[in-house]
Protein backbone atom coordinates (compact mmCIF):
# COMPACT_ATOMS: atom_id res chain seq x y z
CA UNK A 1 0.00 0.00 0.00
CA UNK A 2 1.02 3.42 -1.35
CA UNK A 3 1.11 6.46 1.08
CA UNK A 4 -1.88 8.49 -1.14
CA UNK A 5 -4.22 4.87 -0.13
CA UNK A 6 -2.43 5.07 3.38
CA UNK A 7 -3.71 8.88 4.10
CA UNK A 8 -6.83 7.89 2.35
CA UNK A 9 -8.82 5.73 4.55
CA UNK A 10 -10.93 8.33 6.25
CA UNK A 11 -9.12 7.12 9.14
CA UNK A 12 -5.78 9.27 10.75
CA UNK A 13 -3.09 6.71 9.94
CA UNK A 14 -0.11 6.69 12.54
CA UNK A 15 3.23 5.80 11.85
CA UNK A 16 6.77 5.17 13.57
CA UNK A 17 9.70 6.22 12.73
CA UNK A 18 13.18 3.41 13.28
CA UNK A 19 16.50 4.16 12.51
CA UNK A 20 18.79 1.03 11.26
CA UNK A 21 20.90 0.09 14.18
CA UNK A 22 24.73 -0.27 14.10
CA UNK A 23 25.89 -3.49 15.41
CA UNK A 24 24.17 -6.94 15.36
CA UNK A 25 23.07 -6.85 18.75
CA UNK A 26 21.06 -3.72 18.80
CA UNK A 27 19.46 -5.42 15.55
CA UNK A 28 18.52 -8.71 17.44
CA UNK A 29 17.01 -6.15 20.07
CA UNK A 30 15.21 -4.11 17.48
CA UNK A 31 14.03 -7.28 16.02
CA UNK A 32 12.57 -8.25 19.11
CA UNK A 33 10.60 -5.23 19.52
CA UNK A 34 9.47 -4.22 16.11
CA UNK A 35 6.30 -6.92 16.82
CA UNK A 36 5.80 -5.29 20.28
CA UNK A 37 6.00 -1.76 18.37
CA UNK A 38 3.32 -3.58 15.38
CA UNK A 39 0.66 -4.97 18.39
CA UNK A 40 0.13 -0.52 18.65
CA UNK A 41 -1.43 -0.57 15.88
CA UNK A 42 0.66 1.59 12.95
CA UNK A 43 -0.51 2.33 9.41
CA UNK A 44 3.04 1.99 8.49
CA UNK A 45 6.46 2.30 10.03
CA UNK A 46 9.80 3.81 8.43
CA UNK A 47 13.33 3.56 8.56
CA UNK A 48 16.05 6.06 8.25
CA UNK A 49 18.69 6.13 5.79
CA UNK A 50 22.12 5.94 7.14
CA UNK A 51 23.79 7.55 3.99
CA UNK A 52 27.91 7.18 3.83
CA UNK A 53 27.74 5.19 6.50
CA UNK A 54 27.93 1.86 8.05
CA UNK A 55 24.02 1.49 8.64
CA UNK A 56 22.80 2.35 4.96
CA UNK A 57 22.61 -1.63 3.78
CA UNK A 58 20.26 -2.01 7.34
CA UNK A 59 17.92 0.13 6.13
CA UNK A 60 16.95 -2.13 3.66
CA UNK A 61 17.41 -4.99 5.60
CA UNK A 62 15.06 -3.18 8.89
CA UNK A 63 12.36 -2.11 5.98
CA UNK A 64 12.00 -5.75 4.59
CA UNK A 65 12.10 -7.55 7.34
CA UNK A 66 8.73 -4.91 8.73
CA UNK A 67 7.70 -5.52 5.04
CA UNK A 68 8.66 -9.29 3.98
CA UNK A 69 8.49 -11.59 7.54
CA UNK A 70 6.19 -8.89 9.60
CA UNK A 71 3.34 -8.43 7.26
CA UNK A 72 3.09 -4.34 7.47
CA UNK A 73 3.95 -1.55 5.07
CA UNK A 74 7.12 0.10 5.33
CA UNK A 75 9.14 2.93 3.64
CA UNK A 76 12.52 2.88 3.32
CA UNK A 77 13.89 6.34 3.67
CA UNK A 78 16.61 7.70 1.06
CA UNK A 79 18.86 10.99 0.82
CA UNK A 80 21.23 12.49 -1.68
CA UNK A 81 23.81 12.54 0.63
CA UNK A 82 26.88 10.70 -0.76
CA UNK A 83 25.25 8.91 -3.99
CA UNK A 84 25.27 9.60 -7.78
CA UNK A 85 22.29 9.42 -10.04
CA UNK A 86 23.49 5.84 -10.67
CA UNK A 87 23.71 4.76 -6.84
CA UNK A 88 20.30 6.06 -6.70
CA UNK A 89 18.98 4.26 -9.44
CA UNK A 90 20.38 1.19 -8.11
CA UNK A 91 19.28 1.38 -4.90
CA UNK A 92 15.81 2.27 -6.22
CA UNK A 93 16.14 -0.49 -7.66
CA UNK A 94 17.22 -2.82 -4.50
CA UNK A 95 14.61 -1.90 -2.55
CA UNK A 96 11.68 -2.54 -5.31
CA UNK A 97 12.91 -6.00 -4.90
CA UNK A 98 12.19 -5.94 -1.68
CA UNK A 99 8.91 -5.51 -2.03
CA UNK A 100 8.92 -2.03 -0.47
CA UNK A 101 6.60 0.91 -2.06
CA UNK A 102 7.17 3.91 -0.54
CA UNK A 103 10.40 6.09 0.04
CA UNK A 104 10.68 9.46 1.93
CA UNK A 105 12.96 11.24 -0.14
CA UNK A 106 15.05 13.72 1.79
CA UNK A 107 18.01 16.10 0.58
CA UNK A 108 19.73 14.95 3.93
CA UNK A 109 21.78 16.65 6.47
CA UNK A 110 25.49 17.54 5.72
CA UNK A 111 28.06 14.85 6.88
CA UNK A 112 29.54 15.09 10.29
CA UNK A 113 32.29 17.32 10.51
CA UNK A 114 30.38 19.85 7.60
CA UNK A 115 28.75 22.66 7.84
CA UNK A 116 27.47 22.74 4.50
CA UNK A 117 25.70 20.25 2.25
CA UNK A 118 27.65 19.65 -1.12
CA UNK A 119 26.15 17.49 -3.48
CA UNK A 120 28.50 14.45 -4.75
CA UNK A 121 29.49 13.86 -8.17
CA UNK A 122 26.99 13.58 -10.38
CA UNK A 123 24.40 13.88 -7.41
CA UNK A 124 21.72 15.99 -6.18
CA UNK A 125 21.61 19.69 -4.92
CA UNK A 126 17.98 19.66 -3.63
CA UNK A 127 14.99 17.31 -2.27
CA UNK A 128 13.19 18.27 -5.14
CA UNK A 129 15.48 16.40 -7.54
CA UNK A 130 15.06 13.40 -5.61
CA UNK A 131 11.64 13.71 -5.56
CA UNK A 132 11.49 13.83 -9.50
CA UNK A 133 14.30 10.78 -9.88
CA UNK A 134 11.74 8.75 -7.98
CA UNK A 135 8.73 9.42 -9.68
CA UNK A 136 10.99 8.87 -12.87
CA UNK A 137 11.83 5.48 -11.54
CA UNK A 138 8.11 4.27 -11.07
CA UNK A 139 5.98 2.05 -8.34
CA UNK A 140 6.57 3.98 -5.15
CA UNK A 141 5.00 6.35 -3.00
CA UNK A 142 6.69 9.54 -2.25
CA UNK A 143 7.09 11.90 1.13
CA UNK A 144 8.86 14.55 2.05
CA UNK A 145 9.75 16.67 4.69
CA UNK A 146 8.00 20.03 5.71
CA UNK A 147 9.27 22.68 8.53
CA UNK A 148 6.22 24.08 10.78
CA UNK A 149 9.11 26.23 12.23
CA UNK A 150 11.13 26.86 9.06
CA UNK A 151 14.68 24.98 7.95
CA UNK A 152 17.43 25.72 9.44
CA UNK A 153 19.26 26.52 6.35
CA UNK A 154 15.97 28.92 5.00
CA UNK A 155 16.86 32.37 4.91
CA UNK A 156 12.56 33.53 5.74
CA UNK A 157 9.52 30.92 6.16
CA UNK A 158 8.17 31.99 2.61
CA UNK A 159 11.11 31.04 0.86
CA UNK A 160 11.18 27.59 2.84
CA UNK A 161 7.62 27.03 1.77
CA UNK A 162 8.37 27.44 -1.61
CA UNK A 163 10.96 25.10 -1.45
CA UNK A 164 8.11 22.21 -0.12
CA UNK A 165 6.04 23.67 -3.19
CA UNK A 166 8.62 22.54 -5.67
CA UNK A 167 9.00 19.41 -4.02
CA UNK A 168 5.63 18.28 -4.26
CA UNK A 169 4.97 19.39 -7.43
CA UNK A 170 7.80 17.26 -8.30
CA UNK A 171 5.50 14.38 -7.32
CA UNK A 172 5.26 13.97 -3.49
CA UNK A 173 2.01 12.28 -2.11
CA UNK A 174 2.42 13.68 1.46
CA UNK A 175 4.58 15.57 3.68
CA UNK A 176 5.97 14.27 6.94
CA UNK A 177 6.87 17.47 9.58
CA UNK A 178 9.73 18.15 11.76
CA UNK A 179 9.37 17.54 15.34
CA UNK A 180 7.86 20.29 17.60
CA UNK A 181 5.92 20.94 20.79
CA UNK A 182 3.73 23.67 19.89
CA UNK A 183 0.53 22.37 18.00
CA UNK A 184 -0.24 25.90 16.99
CA UNK A 185 2.71 26.27 15.18
CA UNK A 186 1.58 23.19 12.84
CA UNK A 187 -1.61 24.68 11.93
CA UNK A 188 -0.42 27.51 11.06
CA UNK A 189 1.80 25.84 8.96
CA UNK A 190 -0.51 24.20 7.45
CA UNK A 191 -2.64 27.19 6.84
CA UNK A 192 0.18 28.63 4.55
CA UNK A 193 0.48 25.52 2.98
CA UNK A 194 -3.18 25.46 1.66
CA UNK A 195 -2.96 29.20 1.07
CA UNK A 196 -0.25 28.28 -1.50
CA UNK A 197 -1.99 25.57 -3.75
CA UNK A 198 -0.15 22.38 -1.36
CA UNK A 199 -3.45 20.05 -1.06
CA UNK A 200 -1.51 16.89 -0.62
CA UNK A 201 -1.83 15.44 3.79
CA UNK A 202 0.59 16.89 5.99
CA UNK A 203 1.23 14.48 8.83
CA UNK A 204 2.46 16.19 12.25
CA UNK A 205 5.95 14.30 13.36
CA UNK A 206 6.10 14.61 17.37
CA UNK A 207 9.36 13.03 19.37
CA UNK A 208 8.41 12.64 23.01
CA UNK A 209 11.50 13.93 25.20
CA UNK A 210 12.66 11.42 27.29
CA UNK A 211 16.11 13.59 28.51
CA UNK A 212 16.65 17.17 28.37
CA UNK A 213 20.27 17.10 27.39
CA UNK A 214 19.07 14.82 24.28
CA UNK A 215 16.25 17.03 23.21
CA UNK A 216 18.19 20.26 23.27
CA UNK A 217 21.01 19.06 21.50
CA UNK A 218 18.15 17.85 19.24
CA UNK A 219 16.45 21.23 18.65
CA UNK A 220 19.35 23.60 18.58
CA UNK A 221 20.39 21.24 15.58
CA UNK A 222 16.74 21.33 13.30
CA UNK A 223 15.98 24.62 14.60
CA UNK A 224 12.82 23.21 16.64
CA UNK A 225 11.98 25.14 20.19
CA UNK A 226 10.50 24.12 22.89
CA UNK A 227 7.53 26.09 24.97
CA UNK A 228 8.56 28.27 28.20
CA UNK A 229 6.09 25.95 29.75
CA UNK A 230 7.45 22.51 28.84
CA UNK A 231 11.25 23.47 29.29
CA UNK A 232 9.67 24.72 33.13
CA UNK A 233 8.65 21.67 34.01
CA UNK A 234 11.49 19.63 32.82
CA UNK A 235 13.70 21.57 34.59
CA UNK A 236 11.83 21.32 37.89
CA UNK A 237 11.94 17.56 37.54
CA UNK A 238 15.25 18.11 37.68
CA UNK A 239 17.23 14.23 37.94
CA UNK A 240 14.24 12.32 38.27
CA UNK A 241 14.39 10.60 35.40
CA UNK A 242 11.07 8.98 36.03
CA UNK A 243 9.67 12.34 36.38
CA UNK A 244 11.12 13.52 32.86
CA UNK A 245 9.73 10.83 30.99
CA UNK A 246 6.51 11.49 32.47
CA UNK A 247 6.64 15.51 31.80
CA UNK A 248 7.39 14.06 28.11
CA UNK A 249 4.86 11.36 27.62
CA UNK A 250 2.63 13.48 28.61
CA UNK A 251 3.06 16.48 26.87
CA UNK A 252 2.87 14.20 23.51
CA UNK A 253 0.08 12.20 24.04
CA UNK A 254 -1.97 15.64 25.05
CA UNK A 255 -0.07 17.20 21.44
CA UNK A 256 -1.16 13.95 19.80
CA UNK A 257 -5.02 13.63 21.47
CA UNK A 258 -5.29 17.72 20.20
CA UNK A 259 -4.12 16.88 16.64
CA UNK A 260 -6.98 13.96 16.42
CA UNK A 261 -9.89 15.86 17.47
CA UNK A 262 -8.33 18.38 14.21
CA UNK A 263 -8.89 15.84 12.28
CA UNK A 264 -5.32 15.40 10.97
CA UNK A 265 -4.39 12.88 8.01
CA UNK A 266 -2.07 10.77 10.63
CA UNK A 267 0.37 11.34 12.81
CA UNK A 268 4.13 10.43 12.71
CA UNK A 269 6.12 9.15 15.79
CA UNK A 270 9.85 9.48 16.12
CA UNK A 271 10.30 6.35 18.51
CA UNK A 272 14.03 6.19 18.83
CA UNK A 273 13.65 2.38 18.81
CA UNK A 274 12.05 2.22 21.97
CA UNK A 275 9.01 0.54 23.11
CA UNK A 276 7.96 1.71 26.33
CA UNK A 277 7.16 5.21 25.51
CA UNK A 278 5.37 5.21 22.60
CA UNK A 279 2.99 2.11 24.14
CA UNK A 280 2.28 4.33 27.13
CA UNK A 281 1.63 7.35 24.79
CA UNK A 282 -0.86 5.45 22.34
CA UNK A 283 -2.60 3.60 25.13
CA UNK A 284 -3.07 7.18 26.52
CA UNK A 285 -4.53 8.38 23.05
CA UNK A 286 -6.11 4.78 22.39
CA UNK A 287 -7.41 2.95 25.63
CA UNK A 288 -8.59 -0.06 23.98
CA UNK A 289 -4.74 -1.30 22.85
CA UNK A 290 -5.04 -1.53 26.99
CA UNK A 291 -6.06 -5.15 26.85
CA UNK A 292 -3.72 -5.72 24.04
CA UNK A 293 -0.58 -4.83 26.53
CA UNK A 294 -1.85 -7.74 28.82
CA UNK A 295 0.55 -10.53 29.26
CA UNK A 296 -0.22 -13.28 26.73
CA UNK A 297 -2.31 -10.79 24.28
Amino acid sequence: MKFADVYATGQPALSFELFPPRTDSAMAELEERIPRLLRLGPSLLTVTYGAMGSTRERTLEVASLIKNRLGMEAAHHLTCVGSSRDDIERLLDDIQAQNIENIVALRGDPPRGETTFKPPADGYSHGHELVEHVKRHGGFGIAVAGYPETHQEAPDSETDLQHLKRKVDSGADVIITQLFYDNQDFYDFVERCRAIGIRQPIVPGLMPILNVDQIKRITGMCGATIPEGLMRRLEEAGDDEAQVHEVGISHTAEQASDLLEHNVAGIHFYVLNRHFHIADIMVRIRPELIRTMAPGA
